[in-house]
């Protein structure tokens, strides 16, 4: 019996080759063709540096294509200067009467706003615990004021330690050459407090104050035969 020859690993081998468009254009996978897109990405600095030079190029080329020319006047026929003659005027001009009185309103509202009266201090009551210590200190302290057309008012706060007080405003217009006193009136708080009273005050102004003299006051707080002084620590 005749056995079959055994089979050499060359004879069993299959050729394979490429064929010729496969092997110029070798395949890829789907997987490896396939990049992902960003949506933003940076320019390359050579490729801005080089459309830059491309640029500035294009402008020189379009400057030396563009020429001025100047032309004179005088070259063409025509003057080199024109004059102008102007007159007199004979007749006064008149302004109509509701533009005189706009314009003399406008100059009394400006002149009165030089002169308005502003306050020279920031409100007691706007930094609350500072205000508290200093009614504490000296049983007195001013709350709040204010300026009105023809005066000026306010409220103070006075530490209760008596039922029998008083609160007087001293008031001066001269800087303290003279002065007045004006007695404060009794508020009867919202929310009573045994800790505290307030009191009032309405100043008239003068009719005819100096732009260069300030308007000054004290507060006076008198209980238990004592004086208790607010002064703004002046």
């Amino acid at each position: 019996m005749h056995q079959p020859e055994p089979n050499m690993p060359m004879d069993v081998t299959i050729p394979f080759y490429l064929s010729k468009e496969e092997y110029i254009f070798p395949t890829t996978s789907k997987a490896q063709t396939e990049t992902r897109t960003s949506c933003l990405r940076f320019q390359p600095t050579n490729l801005v540096n080089q459309t830059k030079a491309e640029d500035g190029a294009t402008n020189m080329k379009d400057t030396k294509k563009a020429k001025k020319h100047v032309t004179f006047a005088d070259h063409k026929g025509l003057a080199l200067t024109r004059g102008k003659v102007f007159s007199k005027f004979t007749d006064p001009i008149r302004i109509p009467i509701n533009i005189e009185r706009m314009l003399s309103s406008k100059h009394t509202l400006a002149s009165s706003e030089e002169n308005k009266l502003v306050l020279d201090f920031i409100q007691p009551s706007s930094d609350y615990l500072l205000f508290r210590q200093n009614l504490e200190k000296n049983l007195v302290s001013l709350e709040h004021c204010m300026l009105k057309e023809k005066a000026f008012a306010g409220t103070i706060k006075v530490k209760n330690v008596s039922f029998e007080k008083s609160v007087t405003l001293r008031v001066t217009f001269n800087s303290w050459r003279s002065h007045s006193d004006v007695g404060c009136e009794y508020v009867k708080d919202s929310y009573p407090s045994s800790y505290c009273d307030t009191f009032s005050f309405d100043v008239p102004l003068p009719t005819k104050l100096r732009p260069n003299e300030n308007v000054e006051f004290a507060v006076c707080y008198r209980v238990g035969g004592v004086e208790h002084w607010d002064s703004n620590q002046g």
